[in-house]
């Protein structure tokens, strides 16, 4: 009986051990003995690990050369004036063009010599030659204090607004470049009357004048 009873002791003894062996066992253990750790660091030994590099918020692109140099109120005046001197439309423009074919010159509604043309086209170059280092000066001009005051003289003498009546309004203006003046009434109605005057010399008569007298019935119709 004591034999027995000894052998039960010991049992129960056992069944309580069990788990402080357990967590013994566990102690012991090294670290990193369990699932996501490495054993073996030979690999890396030779590793370099480099700590993420938040890259500062990139610039903007530059603009194009071409946008810097034409701006959209330029290349919208630039075309304005050509379509005043060589037409409208496209097809306005090829009835007062020059045809040519193999040497030999074709009627197509132009009234003018090939030299004239190239001499109109060339005195267009040279407007816009002028007109954009007037652009580009204007606007030094007009962020540098010291030349500021020369910029708004030019400005007050080549735009000029009068107040007629109620409602309407006249605009002149002189462009440099050109030369040209260009006189336009503002009115109720809404209508665009404008006179141009093209000029050969800064202070010349006119030797072309342009009369507009339109009207916008849509987005699209005018």
């Amino acid at each position: 009986m004591l034999q027995w009873g000894m052998q039960i002791v010991a049992f129960v003894l056992a069944i309580f051990a069990l788990p402080c062996l357990a967590q013994e066992a566990d102690e012991n253990q090294p670290f990193g003995n369990h699932y996501g750790y490495l054993f073996e660091v030979k690999e890396e030994r030779n590793k370099r690990d480099l700590e993420m590099v938040m890259l500062a918020q990139p610039k903007a692109p530059p603009k194009p050369l071409t946008e810097v140099i034409f701006d959209q109120k330029l290349s919208k005046e630039f075309q304005q004036q050509y379509e005043y001197r060589f037409g409208q439309s496209q097809a306005e423009q090829v009835l007062n063009s020059q045809g040519r074919s193999d040497g030999y010159t074709y009627s197509t509604g132009q009234n003018v010599t090939i030299k004239e043309y190239q001499k109109n086209q060339q005195q267009f170059a040279e407007y816009m030659g002028r007109r954009l280092t007037e652009h580009h000066v204007d606007n030094w001009a007009k962020n540098d204090p010291e030349f500021r005051v020369v910029y708004e003289f030019k400005d007050k003498i080549s735009n000029v607004n009068m107040d007629v009546r109620p409602g309407y309004k006249v605009k002149w203006k002189y462009n440099f470049a050109g030369p040209n003046m260009e006189v336009k009434v503002e009115n109720p109605y809404k209508l665009d009357v404008k006179v141009r005057m093209e000029m050969s010399g800064i202070i010349s008569s006119a030797k072309e004048m342009i009369y507009t007298l339109g009207y916008q019935i849509t987005q699209k119709v005018r």
